[in-house]
């Protein structure tokens, strides 16, 4: 089982500026417009783990830290920056002839620049050094 943070039962649209090229499985989609939707009605939702690494022990997280309450979202201000990132990376192996990281990444950091979080370009620069782990030895 997953190490998960965050959950949504909600679809999600977010409009990237991945344009020209389209992807759905039964969990996210990608329309040739850069709309990203995360299928959060599916099933029991749409589970991820926040901003990675992260490990649980017990009933308590250590890792890299979500953000504070943004109060225009009700969410964290990692919230929906780690959601569309992760989906991208869960499904990594379809996706690599399709959408480089790099695109992914720069998403990453558009949101969280969009949702105010200061520590955007820190969470960046560590995503842009590391997420290679995550992107290809999956």
């Amino acid at each position: 089982m997953g190490l998960y943070v965050y959950c949504t039962k909600e679809d999600y649209t977010y409009r990237s500026s991945i344009t020209g090229r389209r992807y759905e499985n039964e969990w996210f989609r990608l329309d040739p417009d850069g709309a990203v939707t995360v299928k959060g009605s599916h099933d029991r939702g749409y589970a991820w783990d926040g901003c990675s690494p992260k490990i649980k022990v017990w009933d308590i997280y250590f890792g890299t830290s979500e953000a504070v309450l943004n109060y225009d979202t009700g969410q964290s201000k990692t919230y929906y920056a780690s959601m569309i990132h992760d989906v991208f990376y869960q499904f990594n192996k379809d996706l690599r002839s399709i959408v480089r990281r790099r695109e992914i990444d720069r998403e990453f950091y558009n949101i969280l620049k969009r949702d105010g979080f200061c520590f955007a370009g820190l969470y960046y620069c560590v995503v842009r050094a590391f997420g290679w782990i995550w992107w290809w030895v999956r």
